[in-house]
């Protein structure tokens, strides 16, 4: 007999339920995404006692985008998901540098669900778009 998970966290945002007046809730696939947020954005050594959190790609937006730098992101990405989020298995990073003239960096993380109710092999996209400020 397998074992079903569902996985629920905090919204980041703190947003209030108003029926039971407490913070609301999101569950499974969203609070995997909302993770993988989380570790993709938060740089290393911005958490307290967990120095090694994070990816830091906010130290890479002023370098020059290049496929090594490609390469260097994407290995980043999956080692902190790898060691931060075990109900996501990070497959490849698709970056979109369209825009990159006007300081905009799309990446879209595709992963695949590994336990939990929405466990699957199919594959889920996150995008996150970072923006250079002068």
């Amino acid at each position: 007999m397998s074992q079903e998970y569902q996985y629920s966290d905090f919204d980041v945002d703190f947003t209030k339920n108003e029926f039971v007046n407490d913070i609301m809730l999101i569950k499974d696939i969203n609070a995997i995404r909302q993770s993988l947020t989380n570790i993709i954005l938060t740089s290393p050594g911005e958490k307290p006692f967990r120095r090694g959190f994070g990816v830091g790609l906010y130290s890479l937006l002023f370098e020059l985008f290049n496929p090594l730098l490609e390469y260097e992101v994407e290995r980043k990405i999956m080692d902190a998901v790898k060691r931060h989020e075990p109900r996501a298995k990070v497959l490849r990073v698709l970056f979109d540098g369209t825009e990159m003239g006007s300081n905009l960096l799309t990446l879209d993380v595709q992963f695949q669900v590994r336990k939990g109710s929405n466990a699957n092999p199919i594959l889920n996209s996150l995008k996150i778009a970072l923006a250079k400020v002068r």
